[in-house]
């Protein structure tokens, strides 16, 4: 909860007031008042001889601006997902019945031929009778911006339903196996079609789910006071209040307060979010009260920008499923051609031409291929917004899935960027301490090491400064006053100490670039550094006077996020600005054989990019703040704890901190990538070897609407989900 102290008070009888719980408000004057109940109200006023309720003069409240006012227009998006969820509905139902009554009429047609000759009129007839029906269904129910268009399946059928009338017209012989063809393939494309829509339940009633629960009210700050307006109608830039209990509406970073947090809609982990936190919309707020200013609002929130506006989904706007729905619009027409050549070249009649084309055509014209593989795209994001993981665009989604190497930054990323301090040894004789300043009675050396690094560390940020600052506060050793503290980004700092002389405090470089000799403390330094611990050096003057060594735990899901990586075929790369020895041995512990020692941050940005020199696609695991330079410098940055921030250029954000999680943001498209060629080849397959029997005339006319629903069949059992083990 808020501190008393900076809570309202009540005008009544002074208790703190929370004003959103106020059990009585008054506009008095230009401002609000916030009051416990009407008693205090009533106190207030008689104790001012302003009377109470009527009496009192009140000014016109501000104008509240109406809901409706502030109303956009409404999400295209939305819109088109319920009209693409028929199921229950009247048009549901409508749908339900054309689809029966197109496999009916395409099962007559060759059971009527039972009959004789005589009926083969009334055969061509319910030939065209399926293609109408065929046809009018595509009036009934949107197609899904993921399926190529409708005129893919819906031309070859009106063409080879032609052929049928011409056929019958002109007494061919193989009218009756053309109209076999036309009922055949309307049949077969609405079975596909009801593969994929049952296959498509599940995501889109998820889809349905995340909008709902998004669709939150916000407590938007209007002249001192929250208005609730609908999460859809709040603006980026705006200022609300988020309570214990509250689930936020729109992406947002924390400028005031600290809670407990759950991360994202659905998270099973509790986080601390401060100022300067981002939150993101569908995140609940589990303890006190947060002040935070919307970065994303509307169909822009980060659950929502991919997942729910048609163009730019990432089962729709993905190269490979754009690839996809493109090839099989311009296959068809080519399959279609090289169709009719063959039959061209064997000297068919025209009416077998047409019907060739047609054949061709239909055979390829299937939906399957690109419609499971957009399905494997959309349960993949589906399962990355579990994990707390969005992408900036469908490209950046589908470049993670091809990523090569892997670059993890050291400090923060696979280490808990916290090092504690194991050992100060003093290297020498060491100058006594100041005047003035009395040393602890054991460890005086130690306590004139330390108190010179913290002098020295005094005002830094950088995680060993802190390690130093909190031993020495620890263990009651005041910090050297050093003036002229000159900081050099991943060496160490210089100064002048209390005693006039140099100060030196860092690593052998910064050591070697001050002139310092340190070969009496080498083989101490090799030997910590071998047990994976960093080393700052303290000089005074011309020469070395003490060590610091320190520790950094693991973080928590390190070796795991590394063991992912290994096992999908992805390098991970470790990159640090400590000694070899330290990088080493770090790396042994995580079982990463390629390390980059040494690396200081104005270095860290071209050694990315000579990663990638190669072709490979470089991914860089890191933070935006401290890591923002290689991340600028990868294929692909996944940037930790930075989802629903400001705007940045990251192609991939998380939620929270978890490493584990940044690998499966590389691991989840990578999967559906290769479970999309997959399904895919699964589809086509079957109609390509149909394409080719019936072009050398080797197969009947109607084997390709059968071969592609066989091959949409092994699809959708492929894509089947699976009962998690």
């Amino acid at each position: 909860m808020q501190p008393q102290e900076a809570r309202a008070r009540c005008p009544g009888c002074g208790s703190p007031v929370d004003p959103l719980r106020a059990g009585h408000v008054a506009i008095l004057g230009d401002h609000f008042e916030y009051f416990c109940g009407p008693e205090c109200k009533r106190v207030y006023l008689l104790a001012g001889g302003g009377g109470y309720d009527q009496d009192a003069a009140t000014a016109e409240p501000p104008p509240v601006v109406p809901v409706v006012e502030r109303a956009t227009e409404p999400q295209p998006h939305a819109i088109e997902a319920r009209s693409r969820t028929p199921s229950g509905s009247s048009r549901g139902r409508r749908l339900l019945a054309v689809d029966i009554g197109v496999v009916v009429l395409a099962g007559l047609i060759p059971a009527l031929g039972l009959l004789g000759d005589g009926v083969d009129l009334v055969r061509v007839a319910l030939a065209v009778a399926a293609w109408a029906l065929f046809a009018a269904r595509t009036w009934i129910v949107d197609p899904d911006p993921s399926d190529p268009h409708p005129a893919v399946a819906l031309l070859p059928t009106a063409l080879a339903a032609g052929a049928a009338v011409w056929a019958k017209w002109t007494s061919d012989p193989q009218a009756m196996a053309i109209a076999v063809l036309v009922g055949m393939a309307c049949a077969g494309f609405v079975i596909v079609e009801r593969l994929v829509l049952r296959a498509r339940d599940r995501v889109g009633a998820s889809r349905e789910r995340i909008e709902r629960s998004l669709d939150v009210p916000v407590r938007v700050m209007q002249g001192g006071a929250p208005v609730s307006l609908p999460a859809s109608e709040v603006r980026p830039g705006e200022h609300f209040v988020v309570e214990a209990g509250d689930v936020v509406g729109v992406d947002a970073v924390v400028s005031g307060g600290e809670a407990r947090v759950v991360p994202w809609l659905g998270s099973g982990i509790e986080i601390t979010r401060r100022e300067g936190d981002p939150v993101v919309a569908g995140a609940k707020v589990l303890s006190s009260r947060l002040l935070m200013t919307t970065t994303w609002s509307g169909p822009d929130r980060a659950w929502l920008r991919l997942l729910s506006s048609p163009g730019s989904r990432i089962d729709v706007a993905a190269p490979t499923t754009w690839t996809l729905r493109r090839g099989v619009e311009w296959a068809a027409p080519v399959a279609g051609a090289l169709a009719g050549l063959a039959a061209v070249g064997a000297r068919a009649s025209a009416v077998e031409i047409v019907a060739s084309v047609a054949a061709g055509a239909i055979a390829v014209a299937s939906k399957s291929a690109p419609a499971f593989a957009s399905l494997l795209y959309a349960r993949a994001h589906l399962q990355a917004l579990a994990s707390g993981i969005t992408y900036r665009d469908a490209r950046a989604f589908e470049r993670a899935g091809a990523t090569d190497i892997a670059v993890l930054s050291a400090r923060g990323t696979v280490l808990l960027g916290e090092p504690e301090i194991i050992a100060i040894e003093p290297v020498g004789p060491v100058p006594p301490a100041p005047v003035g300043r009395s040393a602890p009675s054991q460890g005086a050396s130690e306590a004139v090491v330390l108190g010179l690094a913290a002098g020295a560390e005094a005002g830094q940020a950088h995680p060993f400064a802190t390690a130093i600052l909190r031993a020495a506060r620890a263990r009651g050793v005041a910090a050297d006053h050093v003036r002229n503290i000159r900081a050099f980004s991943g060496l160490g700092v210089t100064g002048i100490a209390s005693s006039g002389d140099r100060l030196v405090v860092g690593g052998r470089a910064i050591m070697l670039a001050e002139k310092i000799g340190g070969a009496t403390a080498e083989a101490r330094v090799s030997v910590l550094e071998a047990q994976g611990r960093s080393v700052l050096l303290v000089a005074l003057g011309d020469r070395l006077v003490g060590l610091i060594a320190l520790q950094d735990g693991l973080r928590a899901g390190a070796r795991p996020a590394v063991q992912k990586l290994l096992d999908a075929g992805i390098e991970p790369v470790l990159l640090s600005g400590e000694a070899r020895d330290t990088c080493e041995t770090l790396g042994r512990s995580l079982d990463i054989e390629h390390v980059r020692p040494e690396v200081l941050p104005a270095d860290r940005r071209a050694e990315v990019l000579a990663l990638g020199e190669g072709g490979s696609v470089v991914s860089v695991f890191g933070h935006p703040v401290g890591d923002d330079e290689i991340l600028g410098a990868a294929d692909v940055a996944v940037a930790l704890g930075a989802a629903g921030g400001t705007p940045g250029e990251w192609a991939v954000a998380l939620a929270s901190d978890d490493v584990v999680r940044a690998a499966d943001a590389l691991l989840i498209p990578r999967k559906a990538r290769a479970e999309a060629r997959v399904a895919s080849s699964l589809a086509l397959v079957p109609a390509v070897i149909a394409l080719l029997g019936i072009a050398f005339g080797a197969a009947p006319l109607a084997l390709g609407p059968v071969a592609f629903v066989l091959g949409a069949a092994a699809a959708a059992l492929y894509c089947r989900e699976r009962a998690p083990s």
